[in-house]
């Protein structure tokens, strides 16, 4: 008997969950096939000053999550509007500090020059700048940055920006299949939750 009472309860709780988070509202389909372990994708930009917000969240959303997802960034290629040669050099500007082993120091870095100082990032050499302003020589960050590897990442990774129809950052996508409506969560928590919901789903 009690053990019948728990499996409805379970049941219970699954369909309230269901329920509560719906699709086309919460969330989007927007791949076929998903990851087959827990993932989390946060799409985002060093220009976009919510990405700076939430950087200091960060830590927190990733102790709600469920235990043993893999969380990840892929920069986007959109902003700023009008300024390929930066746009797409930010991105690659991040694959640098990935590479360099660096980003945890190069990312508030660069946060911190846009968004706290409000300094200028017209040109690639201003995005150089902050790298050698940071303690990376400059011989390494053009054998780097110039890398026809990195070139190619920074393409395939504007590319999945497209391919899972990212309009706005930050945006949180979970097992590669679901795109959440971060307009549709008023809340960290909220957030946490549904990102977790999601994750139960997987990526099938």
């Amino acid at each position: 008997m009690r053990r019948t009472i728990l499996i409805m309860a379970v049941v219970v709780v699954a369909f309230s969950a269901e329920a509560q988070y719906q699709e086309g509202k919460h969330y989007e389909v927007v791949n076929e096939k998903g990851t087959d372990k827990p993932t989390v994708t946060e799409f985002f930009s060093l220009y976009c000053g919510h990405c700076f917000q939430f950087e200091g969240m960060l830590n927190d959303y990733l102790k709600g999550l469920k235990e043993g997802t893999t969380f990840e960034k892929s920069h986007v290629e959109y902003i700023p509007r009008d300024n390929e040669p930066v746009s797409m050099g930010t991105i690659k500007a991040f694959l640098v500090m990935k590479k360099l082993g660096r980003e945890k120091a190069l990312m508030p870095a660069f946060f911190d020059h846009v968004h706290k100082f409000g300094l200028p990032v017209n040109t690639e050499a201003d995005i150089k700048k902050i790298f050698t302003s940071n303690g990376v020589p400059s011989a390494v960050f053009d054998k780097y940055y110039n890398a026809s590897e990195i070139a190619e990442a920074a393409k395939k990774m504007a590319e999945r920006r497209g391919a899972r129809q990212i309009s706005n950052v930050p945006t949180m996508v979970v097992n590669d299949k679901y795109k959440i409506n971060m307009g549709s969560v008023t809340s960290l928590q909220e957030l946490i939750n549904l990102t977790n919901f999601l994750l139960e789903k997987g990526g099938a």
